[in-house]
């Protein structure tokens, strides 16, 4: 079953938390725990995507930088090649591209590459929990009609 990307973003709403490239790491960082989330994309003031910001990007700086993280901004430490996604994407291709790209978090552009939202590996997960959780309701209700036994036609002899 094909499930697009737009399902998961009707769930969590249109808003997305974005920070600016001139945006100081320290400032990002209390975002991204204020916030309790693991990333931010970072835009250009058109509102097209210039790269993410993630814990990792910070820890990192961390250990290049040391105390003098406190003097770059998101344009010195964001990943600027960020798998991207569109809202009708199949949510299977997009957790391929985290995979293959070891992301947790993929942007998603519309046509003209404006963000219009972000799909974490927690939101594909909750979706896939929410699916099998479905799924097995189904099959008791299935196993469960007639009165407890399930119901199988009789094949005839050959």
């Amino acid at each position: 079953m094909s499930i697009p990307v737009l399902h998961i973003l009707n769930d969590k709403g249109p808003a997305v938390i974005t920070v600016g490239e001139h945006e100081p790491v320290t400032a990002i960082a209390r975002l991204l725990v204020e916030r309790h989330i693991g990333a931010v994309p970072v835009v250009d003031p058109s509102g097209h995507l210039a790269g993410m910001v993630s814990e990792r990007s910070i820890v990192d700086a961390l250990a290049h930088h040391g105390a003098h993280i406190e003097r770059l901004n998101a344009r010195d430490i964001m990943t600027r090649e960020v798998p991207t996604a569109t809202r009708s994407e199949d949510i299977q291709s997009v957790a391929r591209k985290m995979t293959r790209r070891h992301s947790r978090h993929v942007p998603v552009l519309d046509g003209s590459g404006h963000l219009v939202g972000l799909v974490s590996i927690g939101d594909i997960v909750r979706m896939r929990l929410e699916e099998a959780e479905t799924l097995a309701r189904e099959m008791r209700a299935y196993v469960m009609q007639d009165g407890g036994y399930a119901s199988v036609p009789p094949r005839p002899f050959a």
